[in-house]
């Protein structure tokens, strides 16, 4: 039977499933036609590839997504917009990828640190590969051969031989690597490197002070090139979350951050995509796209986290996370690039794929628990096609939906800043912002309600008083009614359904990640952790002496602001610290290799430099001076630390 004969078989059998299809899933009813696809029909030669939570099957032409709370992948037909099946695969899988003949999908499980290779066709698993904490994403090479997985907790590329499912190569990069591409040929792999890099001291604090990093390296894992993305105008570029190749030019979404004062509604956090030439192996600053400038693309939009480009890459249809939306942007000339509209993508997207005529785009649509199918032709959405059961309680869903948004006014003001902007997944930006108490480092937030109070100054009691940031920071109307009480008054709790949720899903919701295994350096550093008197701070199960001393609202006996009880003065107040001269809450040592740089300002760029600036008396010499051996023990211990490391006490 013909490829054309096949498919049209495949039309007329739709068309009798399409009732069917109708009573399951919500199906534009004036839209009632199934593309025509030819199943036998491979992908076009020659093509890119990149890391992404969402794949078309190369040979059965089913779509695949992951379901990070749901722990499983599934797969939708995108002949009949209908739900296929389920495949458990582990905790928290993140990102998925297919072989060219598609006998075998790639599954990251970002929670288990593994990677998991499943025969789609048989519904078996294959292989699991224990790679090591936080993997970021996976792609497979052109011709099949071998697969790349970003690690971004230790910092390195792994690449594995899929002929035989082995490790070929482990290679280390710069901090933090996370999106990963291949080129068309195979010759190339790219990396963006989630977190900016500072280019100065206490860079993170400044709008100019950080760069972005895409490393190049070769088939075989070589490093060949580093591309820089520049400050401008609105910042550095930061949070690079994945990267996506056509022809010659690569695309990169990412938030530029502006930490120095004035922190204005606009000049905060901004929306944009990178452009690369990659002829060059440079950014082309001329067909940057910011995309929060109104004059060109409209209304502000919020935390892009994946680009695809057409077949013929004139347009781009941009992923944005916290606006609920995939844009749609002409780029047939680079340099005047031209807004085309917006279609609705479901709650929190976090990637697209196209049909391989690029008519169709199915969406990972995170919150929605579905896929949501657009025409992008005619501009509309054709299904959402539901791809998982609801595994949250009613209460944290909400409270996850509302950290992760901007379409609600009471969370922010013109869709500019969500809770996300700066705590992707729950962690930290890592940036240092200049604040009204002074300089201040983005913390992450995991096991953050064991660790109250919040903020450096010790100034919330309870995790409702995040009302204040909404107001504060993101410009929200807010979530509560009336007027709000003092942070260290009488309680937030109860005032508010909406703000009860964001609440319980700050101190329940979030996973906290998974640290480097313990060695034989970091057991030597942890009895040194032990006998230079560390856990006088940062001892206990939350590696932290940061609790309330008392119940929320009695706290402030003197009036100043802060819960003074839990406050340690380690010397590093500057001159630009309005709140600071008699301490600042001692932060959780949980995912501490995750959150460089530190201290309360950001001054000190790694664990290292803590420990030479003399922490926790720095300028003081100590009475038993570290050796290099004993400071890179202790590095090594604190690298371990996670919430199943047994705390020392």
């Amino acid at each position: 039977m013909s490829l054309v004969l096949a498919g049209l078989v495949c039309w007329v059998f739709g068309l009798a499933m399409l009732a069917n299809a109708a009573s399951q899933h919500s199906i534009d009813e004036r839209h009632l036609f199934l593309p025509l696809v030819l199943h036998g029909a491979s992908p076009l030669p020659n093509a890119a590839r990149w890391g992404a939570p969402i794949a078309r099957d190369p040979q059965r032409g089913l779509i695949w997504v992951v379901n990070p709370d749901a722990g499983s992948v599934a797969a939708i037909d995108p002949d009949q917009l209908q739900f296929v099946q389920t495949l458990p695969v582990g905790v928290e899988p993140w990102s998925l990828a297919f072989t060219p003949d598609g006998m075998s999908l790639l599954v990251l499980d970002r929670a288990r640190g593994e990677l998991v290779v499943l025969d789609p066709g048989q519904a078996t698993v294959r292989a699991r590969l224990a790679l090591g904490p936080e993997p970021g994403q996976v792609v497979v090479s052109p011709d099949g051969e071998r697969a790349y997985v970003t690690l971004q907790a230790m910092h390195m590329l792994i690449i594995v031989d899929l002929n035989d499912f082995t490790f070929l190569r482990r290679v280390p990069l710069s901090a933090h690597p996370y999106g990963v591409a291949v080129s068309a040929d195979g010759s190339r792999v790219y990396v963006t490197h989630f977190y900016a890099q500072s280019v100065m001291p206490a860079g993170m604090g400044r709008d100019d002070g950080a760069q972005g990093l895409v490393s190049v390296l070769d088939a075989q894992g070589d490093h060949v090139g580093t591309i820089y993305l520049s400050p401008d105008q609105h910042g550095f570029a930061n949070q690079l979350a994945s990267i996506a190749i056509a022809g010659s030019r690569a695309w990169v979404p990412l938030i530029r951050a502006a930490p120095e004062l004035p922190n204005t509604l606009s000049t905060t956090v901004f929306a944009a995509v990178a452009t690369l030439d990659l002829a060059t192996q440079q950014e082309d600053p001329t067909a940057q796209l910011n995309l929060n400038d109104e004059a060109v693309f409209g209304s502000p939009v919020n935390n892009p986290v994946a680009v695809v480009p057409s077949p013929d890459g004139r347009i781009l249809y941009i992923v944005l996370a916290g606006s609920d939306l995939v844009e749609l942007v002409d780029v047939t000339e680079p340099t005047q690039p031209r807004l085309l509209g917006f279609l609705p993508a479901g709650r929190n997207p976090r990637g697209m794929v196209l049909s391989p005529d690029g008519r169709y785009g199915y969406v990972m649509s995170y919150l929605s628990r579905a896929v949501t199918v657009l025409d992008l032709h005619l501009r509309r959405v054709v299904a959402t096609i539901t791809v998982a059961p609801e595994t949250l309680d009613a209460t944290l869903l909400r409270g996850k939906i509302l950290f992760n948004t901007v379409t609600d006014p009471r969370m922010a003001k013109s869709s500019w800043v969500s809770c996300a902007s700066c705590h992707a997944d729950g962690g930290t930006d890592n940036v240092t912002w200049m604040m009204a108490d002074g300089p201040r480092q983005t913390p992450g937030i995991w096991q953050a309600g064991a660790t109250l109070p919040w903020h450096w100054s010790a100034a919330l009691d309870e995790p409702h008083d995040v009302e204040d940031s909404i107001h504060t920071l993101q410009f929200g109307l807010g979530l509560a009614p009336g007027a709000d009480p003092p942070l260290l008054g009488r309680t937030n709790a109860g005032r508010s359904a909406d703000l009860d949720a964001l609440a319980a899903f700050l101190v329940e919701g979030i996973r906290t990640p998974r640290a480097v295994a313990p060695s034989a350096a970091s057991e030597a550093g942890r009895a040194l952790f032990d006998a230079l008197g560390c856990v006088s701070c940062h001892g206990g199960p939350t590696w932290s002496i940061s609790t309330l001393p008392g119940l929320p609202g009695t706290l402030d006996l003197d009036g100043n602001g802060m819960v003074d009880a839990v406050l340690r003065d380690v010397g590093t107040a500057t001159a630009a610290d309005v709140r600071g001269q008699t301490g600042f809450d001692v932060p959780s040592l949980i995912g501490v290799g995750l959150t460089a740089p530190y201290m309360h300002d950001g001054s000190l760029p790694t664990l290292a430099a803590v420990l030479d600036s003399g922490h926790p008396t720095p300028g003081l010499v100590r009475s038993r001076p570290l050796s290099p051996a004993e400071r890179d023990a202790l590095v090594a211990f604190l690298l371990t630390i996670d919430d199943a490391i047994s705390p020392v006490k």
